[in-house]
């Protein structure tokens, strides 16, 4: 959920707990840049880095989530850290691959914890390995799915930070009550198009203005809706995915763009973004509104 709190005010109200920061080095970082893994060795020590042995990635630990200890208990988190950390996140909210997943609260200790990461991976999707901590996919679980079923996953991390993809800290509480996790089938499926659901947000951000709280959830619905044409080309599906988000008008509600639609959908050699001109003046001009 959203918050008011600056990101300090959050983890340090759990100061009788371990505070972490979760790194991803799939997402390449400048040498020079404090956040770096080699800078933050430097500056800090090894001693405060700790790998998440993904499953999947088990033949190349290097590209393996690292789990960096902000403060130990009884101890306050580096503000200068904690502003930079948040900053380079707020500017790559809207990257395919982000390097900062979140800032963390447990009682689990660093091994501990970093093995509960690890085994979380495997616990989201039945027989099938989920990076669940990327900031988009988390995003998508708790928005799809219901956070009280996911903070019954998470139990042993009683604070999850993050910044959405519309710029918002949110903060996720780890709980033992609730129902048991289960992946509904829409939340699966946003997983398995999350690159598709990506693409979509940067379009939807390039039409102007500021993405809504809950776009992410919108971008999904979107996108699963506008899967149903089954056009045969992926441009064509964005842009139809784009049109229910950003268009005041269902276009599929019109004969005229329905026909365009089944007429795509059963030639794989024509596309919707060539033919859409083609549709009346008038049309053109309801739909796409004053």
């Amino acid at each position: 959920m959203p918050t008011a709190m600056s990101l300090s005010e959050l983890l340090n109200a759990k100061c009788d707990e371990y505070r972490y920061l979760l790194l991803d080095p799939l997402k390449s970082v400048p040498s020079w840049n404090a956040l770096h893994l080699n800078r933050l060795n430097d500056v800090f020590g090894n001693d405060v880095l700790y790998r998440v042995l993904r499953p999947d990635l088990a033949y190349a630990p290097q590209y393996c989530p690292m789990v960096m200890l902000l403060a130990l208990p009884g101890i306050l988190c580096n503000e200068e850290l904690l502003l930079k950390s948040e900053d380079y996140s707020r500017d790559e909210k809207l990257y395919e691959k982000r390097y900062i997943c979140g800032w963390i609260s447990s009682p689990l200790a660093p091994e501990a914890f970093a093995a509960e990461l690890a085994g979380l991976c495997k616990q989201v999707q039945r027989e099938n390995i989920v990076p669940f901590y990327e900031p988009l996919r988390l995003e998508l679980l708790t928005a799809l799915n219901g956070k009280n079923e996911f903070s019954r996953l998470i139990s042993n991390i009683s604070q999850w930070c993050w910044i959405s993809c519309s710029g918002r800290m949110q903060v996720l509480s780890g709980t033992t009550e609730g129902d048991e996790w289960r992946m509904k089938w829409g939340t699966e499926c946003a997983q398995n198009n999350v690159r598709d659901i990506w693409r979509l947000l940067s379009a939807w951000h390039k039409t102007g203005g500021s993405l809504p709280a809950d776009a992410a959830k919108q971008a999904a619905d979107a996108w699963a809706k506008s899967e149903l044409a089954r056009l045969p080309h992926k441009a064509d599906t964005v842009c139809l995915a784009l049109s229910y988000l950003t268009l005041p008008d269902n276009i599929t509600a019109h004969p005229e763009v329905l026909a365009l639609l089944e007429q795509v959908a059963s030639h794989s050699d024509l596309y919707l973004t060539r033919l859409f001109p083609t549709l009346s003046d008038a049309l053109l001009q309801t739909l796409i509104g004053p």
